[in-house]
């Protein structure tokens, strides 16, 4: 929630202070671009045995970071305001860092065969902070303005934060991480990155999280100024997107337990480039540029986000095992931090450079054209790796089913895999 009320109110805060488009990317862009660089140290010092800790702390982080935020209000125009603002963002980043390298392995573990079910989950609960963040933001700030939308919806996460951090105090989550754990963990993270397939998977979150970036930083001064929204109903379109959002994600939830998480991850990156597209036909027909447009398009986004960020969790899941990256140990983990990495690096150039610089040049419409051909090229690229993998097919990920297939017959080594503390499908083992 507190991440879906900085889109529709900051970038207005900022050009009223008389900041540049570049320096309002640059800004928006350190929140992801400082998750991405704490992503590594925290692989440092995160183990499996401390992920509520870290869970817990990167949402209180977060909350303080918002009312920094909501304290801008007072600062004064210039190099005081850009120096207050990147420092809230870099901190959010921290606690982004924090939060998202331990979510899915801290709620998956709850219930290990149910990780097809739990991991998305924790998108869907994202989905539904993001579809009430807008709406009860855009209440606050009739009521009380710029400042108090920040305070309010920060505090309420802070008070959340402090009972959830008592609750695993009790539950006596503190053990201090294992050193050969660390390294263990970190040469698997670089290993990902030289891997071939797992780069070309991840390029669709990478143009995905761009192209939100840079929703997040242009398209309320777009409302605003284009469309005649005022600022105390544009966070109704983004709640339309948060909607979509959620809709999509209840929709998505049960695809991966039913064997359609790989194909729905295929579809994903094409409902990105299609949305950007059609954003970018406002240029050529004046006559679309009108808020019913606007939101259809970023309706398809959404759709499109929801596909990619529910699947691509177990796609990476998928391909560090049985690349032999990770181990059933720290798989979790691994993926966690690998999506945090991927997730921080694409806001960062979405926010930073196509919402920044890159806007401030082209413009905003050509912006959404370029994000949407790139989307469009990692699109074909993606069918491509998944062709090679055999995914474009029925793939099952973690369903705790174990079953006999002619893959598996015979050998010891893959029925250990099946009985292991996930309960993988045995046709998980397809790739290897």
């Amino acid at each position: 929630m507190n991440y879906s009320i900085v889109a529709p109110f900051y970038p207005i805060e900022a050009h009223e202070k008389a900041t540049s488009a570049t320096m309002v990317g640059i800004i928006v862009g350190s929140f992801t671009f400082s998750s991405c660089v704490f992503a590594f140290g925290v692989t440092k010092i995160i183990s499996s045995k401390l992920k509520f800790f870290f869970f817990n702390s990167g949402s209180l982080i977060g909350a303080v970071s918002m009312i920094c935020l909501g304290m801008l209000k007072f600062s004064s125009p210039g190099v005081p305001f850009y120096v207050m603002s990147i420092f809230c963002r870099v901190f959010s980043g921290l606690g982004a860092s924090f939060l998202w390298s331990s979510a899915y392995p801290a709620i998956s573990s709850i219930k290990t065969e149910w990780v097809a079910i739990l991991a998305p989950l924790v998108s869907l609960s994202v989905g539904f902070g993001t579809i009430i963040g807008p709406p009860i933001g855009s209440l606050i700030y009739n009521f009380g303005g710029y400042a108090i939308t920040f305070f309010v919806i920060g505090g309420f996460e802070v008070v959340l934060s402090l009972i959830f951090m008592l609750i695993s105090f009790l539950c006596n989550d503190n053990v201090h991480a294992n050193e050969e754990d660390v390294k263990i963990q970190l040469k698997s993270i670089f290993r990902l990155t030289i891997n071939y397939n797992m780069v070309i998977i991840s390029l669709p979150l990478t143009a995905t999280v761009s192209m939100l970036g840079l929703i997040d930083t242009v398209l309320a001064p777009y409302l605003v100024n284009v469309l005649s929204m005022t600022t105390n109903n544009d966070g109704l379109v983004f709640a339309m997107q948060s909607a979509s959002s959620g809709i999509a994600n209840l929709l998505i939830l049960p695809m991966p337990r039913k064997g359609y998480g790989s194909i729905i991850f295929a579809i994903g990156p094409f409902l990105i480039s299609l949305g950007g597209l059609l954003f970018w036909l406002q240029a050529v027909f004046d006559f679309l540029r009108s808020i019913v447009f606007v939101t259809f398009c970023l309706v398809l986004i959404a759709f499109g986000a929801s596909a990619i960020i529910l699947n691509g969790y177990l796609m990476y899941e998928k391909i560090s095992l049985s690349s032999n990256i990770a181990t059933p140990d720290n798989l979790k983990l691994i993926a966690a931090t690998w999506q945090n990495i991927v997730y921080s690096s694409g806001g960062a150039v979405g926010a930073a450079f196509f919402g920044g610089i890159y806007y401030e040049k082209v413009g905003i419409f050509n912006s959404f054209l370029t994000i949407g051909i790139l989307a469009l090229v990692v699109s074909v690229m993606n069918l491509i790796v998944l062709r090679s993998l055999k995914l474009l097919r029925k793939t099952y990920f973690f369903t705790g089913k174990e079953e006999e297939t002619p893959l598996l017959e015979g050998s010891k080594k893959h029925s250990s895999l099946v009985n292991n503390e996930m309960s993988m499908d045995p046709r998980t083992l397809s790739l290897r």
